[in-house]
């Protein structure tokens, strides 16, 4: 027989509250388990679906957008292709976003301004075009 989690269990091994994998299974995202003397018990398989569960929600999809990833089984998949070629552009400008910053908190560090609102390399002024910005101090 294959191994069980109690739903302590797999709530530790997913880091995820055992309240939000009872509404988990209350709204589709995870099959009702077998019940074994009235406790749940989860086949470790489910751990994988609970990981793709945490990336998605990550990556910006509602709970009711990866209920549509995991029931679309339509040819071709044209609904959830659709769902994720607008997710991937999201994803791409949050990455793009999150580049700036760290771009911006770089320049930051290499300043040796005595403070932001002294500072004459014009961090918080000028946008850097990259890493080598001429006119920022090395």
């Amino acid at each position: 027989m294959a191994a069980t989690l109690t739903i302590g269990e797999l709530a530790r091994q997913a880091d995820v509250a055992a309240t939000t994998l009872r509404y988990y299974e209350r709204i589709g995202l995870l099959h009702s388990p077998d019940r074994i003397g009235g406790q749940r018990r989860y086949d470790e398989s489910i751990l994988a679906r609970l990981e793709v569960i945490r990336l998605c929600k990550a990556a910006g999809f509602a709970l009711d957008e990866i209920q549509m990833l995991f029931a679309d089984d339509e040819p071709g998949r044209l609904a959830t292709r659709a769902l994720a070629k607008t997710k991937l552009a999201e994803i791409d400008a949050r990455i793009a976003e999150l580049l700036r910053a760290r771009e911006i908190i770089e320049w930051g560090m290499r300043c040796t301004c005595p403070s932001i609102d002294d500072c004459t390399c014009g961090i918080h002024n000028a946008k850097p075009v990259g890493k080598d910005t001429a006119h920022v101090p090395t």
